[in-house]
């Protein structure tokens, strides 16, 4: 039987190869120690550690060590040491938190990461490409219902750009 791995690559329509994303929508709970059980399929982009910080729109980004060391490189290559640049770094940077899964594939989330999340027991995690995002699910599915009214505007402005498709 061949072992999943997230390092698998595989190659595109164009030819360029792309590692697999991270991909889909779980919902679980928050235990009442506030752990996250990762959803088995998604464990083994995070064997080597987990990397949660503050996200945008309300929500948490969580990162495999590779795509964190990435994400951190390009905030510090873009974020420059004018008022927003140091912003921008402070609101990543100092409510990141590294973590490893215990062996039930849990994590746990930190009580100010939690907050500023809107967590409490019902979370929605969905993969973005290169993290999960971690939402309360009152809050996912509040911002599904707007995006998905806009979702066709959205593709027609990305319509004329490259993007490797």
């Amino acid at each position: 039987m061949q072992e999943f791995r997230a390092s698998w690559v595989e190659v595109g329509r164009s030819g360029r190869t792309a590692t697999l994303a991270l991909l889909g929508e779980y919902e679980h709970t928050l235990d009442e120690k506030g752990r996250l059980t990762l959803p088995s399929r998604l464990r083994p982009y995070f064997e080597g550690g987990i990397v949660i910080t503050k996200g945008v729109d309300r929500c948490l980004f969580a990162f495999p060590p590779d795509e964190w060391a990435a994400f951190k490189a390009n905030i510090k290559a873009n974020a420059d040491l004018s008022s927003k640049g140091r912003q921008l770094s402070r609101m990543f940077f100092s409510m990141a938190f590294e973590a490893v899964l215990d062996r039930q594939g849990r994590v746990l989330i930190p009580t100010k990461l939690a907050q500023y999340a809107g967590l409490d027991r019902d979370v929605t995690v969905a993969g973005v490409d290169d993290r999960l995002e971690i939402w309360s699910t009152a809050e996912w599915n509040e911002y599904l219902s707007g995006a998905d009214e806009s979702f066709s505007e959205i593709v027609e402005e990305f319509a004329g750009r490259d993007l490797g498709v």
